[in-house]
């Protein structure tokens, strides 16, 4: 984005692009939390109550894939960052990250909470330092954008691509919260700091002429000892890969041990690490966020009508309509496939063809599918 931009990201961009990803985070979020505002339930436990057995089996796999990606992505940059602080190979510093997160993963027991509470703060301290170091000489943000709409939907893309494989999975992480104070909690310590990390990452890129921190850390005019904070910033988000991944994986092979289902994770992640699959990551965000968010509208309606239902039903209210019968057990019922897949479709069309604002228009496709579906259903009954 900083590049399209000279280095000074639009105001509109970084407002609009918070907001995107609030709501998408919240709406699916939401499903997490208890009853009456949620379900208490991991994406894993919803997946079979909103989608027909094909789509949730693949978009379950798909979910899978993506948690081995990102492993790979993390250990990579992180491993990378041991490398160029230690002068040794790539894959040797893929290698001794990735050993002992696998280790903490193995001890199970809810033992990489603290371990996740330290290295997200000092996620936090590596972006202040670099924020000092590698100032640009011109402040990175700019209130008047130097682009048409088409060029700032770009930009927003890149904000739904970042967020959306967390926000389709982040009913793992909200299950068993109180209540929407405490969700909305949790999309600010996701958001605010990213969007920080934003204007700090065009600064770095505009003052250094690239956008790989790693590289610019260890160079001459770079801090060598702040890619120990880059191979610490990454732990966190490691181990959150993998607590989603393994329900995933745990889906098809629901007797597997926890530790086998790590490995299953861990081991083609830590290759892909070793290949520094980070360096080819935007293209994979890319293609995740053409595909992933199209589910989240169709199944946050259905949320609310089931919530809307339950309400009437445990209120007594007369005339509450019956439970649908042709949905999943415990009334509702499953998202319709196209309300979501042409806009899936749209969206991995045109990121195929190069168009970078691919993934607004999937999703404002979908949500326009939902829209239209919700107002058939007000008409038929």
């Amino acid at each position: 984005m900083g590049g399209r931009h000279d280095g000074a990201l639009p105001l509109v961009v970084l407002v609009v692009g918070g907001l995107v990803m609030a709501v998408l985070l919240a709406a699916q979020g939401e499903r997490g939390l208890r009853p009456p505002a949620g379900e208490d339930a991991t994406l894993a436990e919803l997946s079979p109550r909103y989608l027909p057995p094909a789509t949730d089996r693949a978009v379950t796999g798909l979910l899978a894939l993506a948690m081995i990606g990102w492993f790979g992505f993390n250990v990579g940059l992180g491993g990378g960052a041991v490398a160029a602080l230690t002068g040794i190979p790539d894959a040797a510093g893929v290698l001794l990250l990735a050993a002992p997160i696998v280790a903490v993963l193995l001890a199970g027991g809810g033992r990489w909470n603290a371990v996740a509470l330290i290295t997200t703060l000092t996620a936090i301290a590596l972006v202040a330092v670099v924020a000092v170091r590698l100032a640009p000489s011109s402040p990175p943000v700019t209130a008047v954008p130097d682009g048409g709409p088409l060029l700032l939907v770009a930009d927003l893309a890149g904000y739904i691509g970042y967020v959306s494989v967390f926000a389709v999975r982040a009913p793992d992480f909200t299950a068993g919260l109180r209540g929407r104070y405490d969700l909305w909690w949790c999309v600010g310590l996701l958001v605010v700091p990213a969007l920080a990390a934003t204007v700090v990452g065009a600064g770095v890129a505009a003052s250094s002429g690239s956008t790989d921190v790693v590289a610019v850390l260890a160079g001459p005019d770079g801090l060598p000892v702040a890619n120990l904070f880059v191979a610490a910033a990454v732990i966190a988000p490691t181990l959150a890969a993998v607590h989603s991944g393994v329900f995933a994986v745990r889906r098809f092979a629901p007797r597997l041990p926890d530790a086998a289902a790590v490995l299953v994770l861990a081991v083609p992640g830590t290759v892909l690490g070793a290949t520094r699959v980070d360096r080819l990551m935007l293209d994979w965000l890319t293609l995740l966020a053409a595909v992933l968010p199209a589910l989240i509208p169709p199944m946050t309606a259905e949320a609310v009508r089931r919530r809307r239902r339950a309400a009437r039903e445990r209120a007594g209210a007369a005339g509450a309509p019956p439970r649908d019968r042709a949905g999943p057990a415990g009334g509702g019922r499953y998202v319709a496939t196209w309300l979501w897949a042409p806009g899936a479709a749209v969206a991995l069309g045109l990121t195929l063809a190069g168009v970078a604002a691919a993934a607004p228009v999937g999703l404002a496709v979908a949500a326009v599918a939902t829209a239209g579906d919700s107002v058939l259903r007000r008409i038929r009954s």
